[in-house]
């Protein structure tokens, strides 16, 4: 089931990846890596939900997870590039809010994959 392995990768990134880069790397190799790594996550994600569409075909509420996802990751993607260039520039205000929405994308997206798995599973 495509829902267990987009909400494994976010987890494993959200709780894992992206803090144990923020705590273990200098400040400039993690952004670095950070900057690498979100677009391919996002990339991923994407890809993943894009699947999940055709294997879903039967499933309303899949598809519509899926779909939910596949547009949320696309949106996360094209805003990479914004996202990095309000740091460079020192716009924190707009980092924050682009970055909180990229966040927001990403949890809610893990929650309907959560909500979808545990919901199969009652069946």
């Amino acid at each position: 089931m495509l829902s267990v392995v987009v909400a494994t990768v976010v987890i494993f990134q959200s709780a894992i990846v992206a803090p144990v880069a923020n705590v273990s790397l200098s400040t400039e190799s993690a952004a670095l890596f950070l900057r690498f790594i979100w677009p391919l996550f996002f990339g991923v994600l994407g890809a993943l939900s894009l699947l999940g569409l055709f294997v879903s075909k039967n499933n309303k509420h899949g598809r519509l997870t899926h779909l939910f996802t596949l547009l949320s990751m696309v949106v996360c993607y094209a805003l990479v590039s914004t996202i990095n260039n309000a740091m460079d520039s020192g716009n924190l205000t707009l980092w924050t809010r682009l970055h909180m929405l990229t966040v927001g994308l990403t949890m809610l997206s893990l929650i309907f994959h959560l909500i979808l798995i545990f919901r199969k599973r009652k069946v």
